[in-house]
């Protein structure tokens, strides 16, 4: 059997000269979740033989300056036992924020004196750089990740305060009602809610298999995509079409929000980029790969 093959950069996503790869997407549509970057993506699938279908999810991301203030400044001035950074952006708005408020010595001797836990490479190294060495790191990027790193200390009864990046993960929500912690934010952005008609057009598309695979390229998306399915009251039916329709992620943390929400087939790729995304559909649909269970 002859296939015609194209070349692709699967590293950093971009088109160009390096991976080589057939056309195994012939006839299927796929979606592609993402806002930025979306051409590139949907260039990818259509060089694959593939139908693009664009559904932007990302929403826009936004700060509340003012609640940010606050719960800042609450911190400095509590009994706070832990802080948890769950994200590179959050901890360097965090510290934007101490440092236009005339508090950044403040913030890094309060984190000196605390336990610090970081979710993520990124979060890590600016801490790093700010002289905090944190007390716990994940091992893969993940939040279950920072929960394993934090199994060792004893946490019952502790005060506990974490960078959030919209809304707080299934996880973490439920390892804070554990144990009795006591638990506070910093809101350091959320995400506005993505345009309701797009929302309701996906949910329809996955219930009804008129799609063959999603491509998720955050974590926001998917919790936006089963929240408003949560809130017209088809979630359930949603996983359901998620039995038939491939979910696909960018990396693990994508990944790991898919899981949260109850896919159990979710495939993603070993070095987290897009192109490589792209490359493990081509697999699962040629049969090389069945999906992480």
């Amino acid at each position: 059997m002859l296939y015609l093959y194209v070349l692709l950069d699967v590293w950093d996503g971009e088109l160009g000269e390096g991976g080589l790869f057939a056309m195994k997407l012939e006839g299927k549509r796929i979606v592609v979740a993402a806002d930025r970057r979306s051409e590139e993506i949907s260039t990818l699938v259509q060089k694959n033989g593939g139908e693009p279908l664009i559904r932007p999810l990302q929403g826009t991301l936004y700060t509340d300056e003012a609640m940010l203030d606050r719960e800042l400044t609450d911190m400095l001035a509590s009994d706070v036992d832990w802080v948890i950074f769950t994200t590179g952006i959050g901890a360097q708005k965090v510290w934007h924020v101490a440092e236009r408020l005339g508090l950044g010595e403040a913030l890094s001797s309060f984190l000196q004196r605390v336990r610090v836990a970081a979710r993520g490479r990124k979060t890590t190294k600016f801490l790093l750089e700010q002289g905090i060495h944190p007390d716990a790191r994940d091992d893969d990027g993940t939040t279950q990740g920072v929960l394993r790193a934090l199994e060792p200390f004893a946490m019952e009864g502790t005060k506990v305060c974490v960078q959030l990046h919209g809304e707080l993960p299934k996880a973490l929500e439920r390892w804070c009602a554990q144990k009795e912690r006591r638990v506070s934010f910093l809101h350091a952005y959320d995400y506005l809610r993505p345009e309701q008609a797009v929302l309701e057009q996906l949910v329809n598309e996955v219930c009804t298999g008129s799609v063959d695979a999603v491509a998720f390229t955050s974590a926001q998306q998917p919790r936006f995509l089963f929240r408003y399915a949560s809130q017209i009251g088809v979630d359930k039916a949603l996983v359901a079409g998620f039995e038939k329709v491939v979910a696909a992620a960018v990396g693990k943390v994508t990944a790991e929000a898919l899981r949260e929400q109850g896919v159990t087939r979710v495939i993603a790729p070993v070095e987290e980029r897009m192109g490589a995304m792209i490359i493990e559909l081509v697999h699962y649909f040629d049969g090389l790969v069945t999906g992480e269970m």
